[in-house]
């Protein structure tokens, strides 16, 4: 399956989650799916994404939390995997679209390519589901469980990987802009402050 297949099945999934989108590949696939300003799209911290979506859960406990993470990600940041079961947020969700190269940089190979297995790294680290899906109709079979279940959860999304994919925008903000159209969107749906009276 292609990765926007494997992302517009999420998309139709994911209710009133907020999605953290790893940058790259991640979070292109996902603008374009969905265009939504409450989900929040990393640049330039490569592997932190999950770091962000497990606080965002963490702080926000009545949120259901979606990370839209990528392998190259991932792997940045392995050790995301032991913080998130070891903190057991029964809201966060965690998505790993893997293409097994690193797609945004001309497809080069991810390291250890087609040799690991995330999904069983994840059981190692303590998550109680995790699983991969390599194929759009299994995806759309299991994504109503998955959706329902209790988190913390890992699922794994092989997907194929698209060479002639190069570093297309995302959309067309972020830094600054980023943060506000994301925290004003948090303020609108929780009813929370996030934002003091000076703007930050």
């Amino acid at each position: 399956m292609k990765a926007r297949e494997a992302v517009e099945v999420l998309a139709q999934h994911r209710g009133d989650a907020v999605a953290v989108c790893a940058l790259g590949m991640a979070a292109n696939e996902w603008w374009g799916a969905t265009h939504s300003e409450d989900s929040f799209y990393m640049h330039g911290a490569m592997g932190f994404a999950a770091s962000f979506a497990l606080g965002l859960a963490i702080s926000l406990p009545r949120a259901n939390v979606w990370l839209i993470n990528a392998d190259g990600s991932l792997c940045m940041n392995l050790g995301c995997l032991l913080t998130e079961a070891s903190q057991q947020a029964r809201n966060l969700k965690h998505f790993v679209i893997d293409n097994q190269v690193y797609q945004t940089v001309g497809a080069l190979p991810m390291v250890n390519q087609g040799r690991t297995d995330y999904a069983a790294i994840a059981r190692g680290a303590g998550f109680a589901h995790a699983r991969t899906i390599d194929n759009l109709e299994d995806l759309k079979q299991q994504m109503p469980a998955i959706a329902a279940e209790d988190g913390p959860t890992f699922t794994v999304l092989r997907v194929t990987a698209e060479v002639g994919f190069l570093r297309t925008p995302p959309m067309t903000y972020e830094g600054p802009e980023m943060k506000y159209r994301f925290g004003r969107a948090m303020e609108k749906k929780f009813d929370i402050t996030v934002f003091g009276p000076q703007g930050y």
